[in-house]
């Protein structure tokens, strides 16, 4: 089963939910183009990575989200690794443009629905969600975190996607 990135459901409103996220690593790379490009494109290359296509030929296990955060030119695209792992664990990517990161522990809104990736899904959600927060004086930083669950075999009215904001403390 492939396991999904950790956070506590802090507070559940209506359409959104605050959570607290622990500690994380991810693998990412910077695509151009639009969302669906830039995701085709930019899983090839994490996947590879992932799937021992590294300087030490280690695999790692697929996790979940997926993520996308809208960039100048494009997306940055990154798989959150399994929080059992530490950057001492993390191998050494073959390619240049593949970065690592360790992130910190954060609070996020999350809105959550179901389709695909080619409509205005994420935007109309993210407009939603900025909406939502606003409304219960909540403060945010508006850069959205664009997360996909399943994998593209699954039908679109089962498919988990979330937008995600970061919380200002």
């Amino acid at each position: 089963m492939t396991q999904v990135q950790k956070y506590e459901v802090v507070k559940s409103y209506k359409d959104f939910e605050v959570r607290d996220y622990a500690p994380f690593i991810t693998v990412s790379t910077h695509e151009s183009g639009n969302m669906l490009s830039a995701g085709n494109q930019a899983f090839r290359e994490l996947a590879n990575f992932i799937f021992g296509g590294n300087q030490e030929s280690r695999q790692i296990p697929m996790t979940t989200p997926v993520t996308e955060v809208p960039v100048d030119d494009g997306f940055e695209v990154s798989f959150v690794m399994p929080h059992d792992m530490a950057m001492r664990d993390m191998p050494t990517p073959s390619g240049a443009n593949l970065k690592i990161a360790e992130h910190p522990a954060v609070k996020m809104a999350a809105i959550r629905f179901s389709g695909t990736v080619g409509n205005n899904s994420f935007p109309n959600n993210e407009k939603k969600l900025k909406d939502l927060l606003l409304a219960q004086g909540i403060e945010f930083d508006p850069t959205p975190i664009y997360a996909r669950y399943n994998a593209p075999t699954t039908p679109f009215f089962l498919r988990r996607n979330e937008v995600l904001l970061s919380l200002k403390a």
